[in-house]
């Protein structure tokens, strides 16, 4: 019985997060969490914790990434292999339980009410960095749905506000389990509320010493090429990109992640550089194919210039295939040849002296890796993508609101652009200010404005600090009171 309430926990869990945003949800699922190991923390062996968040892992991860098998049904040839994304989802579930193993063990003198968020954040953690394209995985995605909810990404970044997340829908735990819980209350608000408050004068501070804006205007093509439609030809839909190209006249056009239908093996675009006016440019995603390697690119084409970005961050068994001479029966799935890695820096000059940060599809989530000494001033960030891959419901949804809090994390404007959806404009807090409908054929004109602004990635480190002093003193203070 105990077995399926872990399972019924981890299903529920995954409502949390968007499309759904069931956000008072989590009041119930996590104080039943902290409570369901508190009454039974003496009781409970290895090999019992284990199991009970393998399967809490295994109900939330079906649930949540349940889109992951839909790239298999894209082809004929691959729908035979779509059971292997089970696969990713078991493996997910054993590094939750092992993890969570892990900490309750080492764990068992420190609070339920602080050992559970450290639980979830340790594993987010471990997950992201250690384990290869699943920073997808973020209860940061619960702030998304709300401009005033991201405000915390922008300060704490997204790893310390996935742990303050989780601490807030634990506090109804307090009222379960404490007859006298006023002094606990006082001590855990404080907690939270200290740093919400730096965080509100701080962000008033530097919006309004703030006065320096540029515009640039946008015309943002969704083109909606489907994969497997084998009646639209590379001509047919180079022929509609020209056309879009010769009626715009906006200073920056941006179509979506390869959308050029040709293979480049060289930078040779007059074709589309004959219909650009003068000061235009336009952004558009190609596959590149140089010295024998395949570029998944960012094309940057003006009327005199063009330049490049290759994706750094590949896919796994989409982009590239691991241990390809071993898993050949897969080639089927990810193709004959493997895309390379780029070298390029991340930054792209306009002109007047106006730069972005190129990010490519599923780029976007590794919040860590993209911005560095090289860019951190850049203007604004374009993200190229085609969410065409991920189905009709979960994923595109998933990705879109992870872009989100990217735009608020950075304090930088994203232009996305998606060949199916969701595209959009999307302000430094984590605004949307214009945008598409998912799988519509679209395009819209925007006046960006965009100011200098500071880049909070640098201030993420500080309060990565405070958040650690702040546990290390809150666990201190329960050994003495219980001493």
């Amino acid at each position: 019985m105990s077995i399926l309430i872990y399972l019924i926990l981890g299903l529920l869990t995954s409502l949390l997060f968007p499309p759904y945003f069931f956000l008072p949800l989590g009041f119930i699922i996590f104080p039943c969490l902290c409570l369901l190991l508190d009454l039974n923390k003496e009781d409970y062996s290895t090999l019992n914790i284990f199991k009970k968040f393998t399967i809490f892992g295994f109900g939330f991860f079906i649930s949540f990434l349940f889109w992951v098998k839909n790239p298999f049904f894209v082809f004929e040839e691959t729908k035979n292999f779509f059971l292997v994304f089970l696969l990713l989802i078991i493996l997910l579930s054993i590094i939750l339980g092992l993890i969570f193993t892990i900490i309750f063990k080492l764990g068992k003198n420190i609070p339920i009410i602080f050992l559970i968020p450290f639980m979830f954040t340790s594993c987010e953690y471990v997950i992201s960095i250690f384990f290869y394209g699943f920073p997808w995985f973020t209860f940061s995605l619960l702030l998304s749905s709300d401009e005033y909810l991201l405000l915390p990404i922008k300060f704490f970044g997204t790893f310390f506000s996935s742990y303050l997340v989780i601490q807030i829908l634990c506090i109804p735990f307090i009222f379960l389990t404490k007859k006298n819980f006023k002094k606990e209350l006082r001590y855990f608000s404080a907690f939270i509320i200290l740093p919400i408050i730096f965080l509100l004068i701080s962000n008033f501070n530097l919006e309004k010493n703030n006065l320096n804006i540029k515009k640039i205007n946008l015309e943002i093509f969704q083109l909606n090429f489907k994969n497997n439609d084998k009646f639209l030809t590379a001509e047919k839909k180079l022929q509609r990109i020209i056309k879009h190209i010769d009626e715009s006249n906006a200073d920056l056009l941006i179509f979506g992640e390869n959308n050029y239908p040709y293979l480049l093996d060289d930078l040779e675009l007059k074709k589309i550089q004959d219909f650009l006016k003068e000061n235009q440019t336009l952004i558009i995603g190609a596959t590149r194919y140089e010295n024998n390697q395949y570029y998944n690119s960012l094309i940057n084409i003006s009327s005199l210039n063009v330049t490049y970005f290759d994706k750094k961050i590949l896919v796994p068994f989409g982009e590239f295939l691991p241990l390809r001479d071993t898993l050949t029966f897969l080639e089927s799935i990810v193709g004959p040849n493997n895309y390379s890695k780029g070298n390029v820096k991340r930054i792209i000059n306009l002109s007047n002296n106006v730069n972005f940060i190129p990010i490519i599809c599923y780029e976007i989530v590794f919040y860590w890796k993209l911005i560095n000494k090289f860019n951190y001033k850049g203007n604004f960030i374009v993200n190229i993508t085609n969410d065409f891959w991920f189905g009709d419901y979960l994923g595109p949804y998933q990705h879109f609101y992870l872009t989100k809090i990217r735009a608020a994390e950075f304090n930088k404007p994203i232009i996305r652009v998606s060949n199916n959806g969701i595209s959009a404009v999307i302000d430094n807090n984590g605004v949307v200010l214009n945008k598409t409908q998912f799988n519509k054929t679209e395009k819209f004109k925007h006046k960006l404005l965009f100011k200098e602004n500071h880049n909070f990635v640098n201030f993420h480190l500080i309060f990565k600090i405070y958040f650690f002093i702040i546990f290390i003193l809150s666990i201190f203070y329960y050994f003495k009171k219980n001493a």
